[in-house]
């Protein structure tokens, strides 16, 4: 069956502009016997025999994967009783089948979830300009942004919508009002407003808002910083997500920082899930110094390589920050930073989405969306289902249970991380014991119920105070002279 998919394009192509292609005939019984009248039983229900030659379309005939599929949609569209056939709807449920099966990447596009997509990956969006909550009846406005269409159409913080658009919002959930007010192919929006027991109509037209991807700030914002420590060396940036205008964004933030006589970075790429591969290339190209960044491999074994030619790059140092959510172009980024030896990273090994979808347009259709191209990273290393493990690995969050030993070298880590002095599996029951007492609990020095509940309710405040892989990242770059 997959080898027939693979050439499926030529059945689309010759459905989408009209050709001819020839079927192999159904054979059946009914239609061999020439409008013979089937025996009527006694019930006025048509009596028919049981035997071997169940109805059967023959598809061996078929010698390509276009006929073969062809011949599917023939039968369906001469023997479906359940109504009409839309030949385009069974053909888009056929490509959306055939991509979801191959991997988690690849997938087929209506129009308008094509559309969809690209804002996905876009800096700008459209948006009316506030924000709102969901009340027990109406959404209601929570803020409003200066200048904003809303803003300028007389709309208050704590006016509530009860119809957009001429759609009622009563009872609606915030996912169901958020998808209403961000639909493009509105030219204009007209809202009922309820204001102390009245109502009144508001129209205005969705203003384009470009949404920022790359933010800097200095140290001594993020945490408090010891003032003999040289920490106005250090840049933080973070990358959120890479758009179509990230890399500019990247190049704007590299630029305050050297402003500033900023020589060593942090570049935080948690929770990135990845974006647009060219712009992640532009970003290394920014800070990486010359040499291979990454390069792709196709199907036929074709390897196309990109590169930087930094002769010296802005930073001596950077300290890249990553977890299991860093993924795909994010990857590429943060295996160009340690493989270049420019510098480290510390955190947790990333997603390991090391492959790259190119989309095609499906005439008279949507777009297919189609995992192409594997990429590898500076040294050869392959990322898809790997990740990149960080040079300094920190762990997000522990979790103790009732099965754990209280010496355990994990319960040693804990007790160390809560901020007690632990070496010896006697300094281990120790700190338990310190632990029980402080807060409360018999110091029985086991793991129970009780002291468990409170270990894990600390360590949770403890990683919400603490930022430990940034903490750590700006402690190593101290050391870099």
């Amino acid at each position: 069956m997959k080898k027939f998919l693979t050439v499926f394009s030529a059945l689309l192509l010759a459905l989408s502009f009209g050709l001819s292609i020839c079927f192999a005939e159904s054979t059946s019984e009914s239609e061999t016997a020439d409008e013979a009248e089937p025996d009527i039983d006694s019930d006025g229900v048509a009596d028919t025999e049981e035997d071997d030659s169940e109805e059967t379309y023959y598809f061996d005939d078929y010698v390509s994967a276009g006929g073969y599929l062809a011949g599917v949609i023939e039968y369906i569209e001469k023997n479906y009783v359940g109504g009409d056939v839309d030949i385009e709807k069974l053909i888009e449920a056929a490509v959306t089948a055939m991509a979801s099966s191959l991997d988690d990447y690849s997938e087929y596009y209506t129009a308008d979830e094509y559309e969809s997509f690209m804002q996905g990956v876009s800096n700008e969006v459209y948006a009316t300009g506030f924000a709102f909550i969901v009340t027990e009846d109406y959404p209601q406005i929570s803020e409003l942004i200066q200048q904003s269409p809303a803003q300028k159409a007389g709309l208050l913080a704590g006016d509530k919508i009860t119809v957009i658009n001429g759609e009622s919002t009563l009872y609606k959930s915030y996912g169901e009002i958020d998808a209403m007010l961000t639909n493009v192919d509105m030219p204009e929006y007209s809202f009922t407003i309820l204001r102390n027991n009245k109502t009144f109509e508001v129209n205005f037209n969705l203003e384009a808002v470009k949404v920022n991807t790359v933010f800097h700030k200095e140290m001594d914002d993020l945490f408090a910083v010891d003032s003999e420590t040289d920490w106005d060396e250090i840049a933080y940036i973070q990358i959120t997500v890479i758009g179509s205008e990230t890399a500019e964004e990247f190049k704007e933030a590299v630029t305050w920082a050297r402003q500033r006589g900023m020589n060593k970075l942090i570049l935080d790429l948690r929770g990135n899930s990845g974006g647009i591969v060219d712009e992640a290339v532009e970003i290394c190209r920014q800070i990486i110094p010359e040499g291979r960044i990454m390069y792709t491999q196709d199907k036929t074994g074709n390897i196309e390589e990109t590169f930087s030619t930094l002769k010296k790059p802005p930073f001596k140092e950077i300290a890249v920050l990553t977890n299991s959510m860093t993924a795909s172009a994010a990857e590429i980024i943060a295996s160009a930073v340690k493989e270049s030896e420019i510098g480290f990273s510390v955190g947790t090994t990333t997603y390991g989405k090391g492959v790259v979808q190119t989309i095609a347009s499906l005439p008279s259709l949507g777009m297919l969306k189609l995992t192409t191209l594997e990429y590898f990273t500076r040294n050869g290393n392959i990322i898809n289902g790997v990740g990149v493990e960080p040079d300094i690995e920190i762990s997000t969050m522990y979790l103790v249970s009732e099965n754990d030993e209280v010496d355990s070298d994990k319960m040693k880590d804990i007790y160390r991380y809560l901020g007690y002095k632990v070496e010896t599996d006697g300094d281990a029951k120790r700190a338990l014991a310190t632990f029980q007492t402080k807060t409360g609990i018999p110091a029985t020095v086991k793991l129970d119920a009780e002291t468990v509940n409170s270990l894990n309710l600390a360590l949770y405040a403890r990683s919400v105070e603490h930022d430990d892989a940034l903490e750590k990242a700006f402690t190593e770059l101290l050391k870099v002279d």
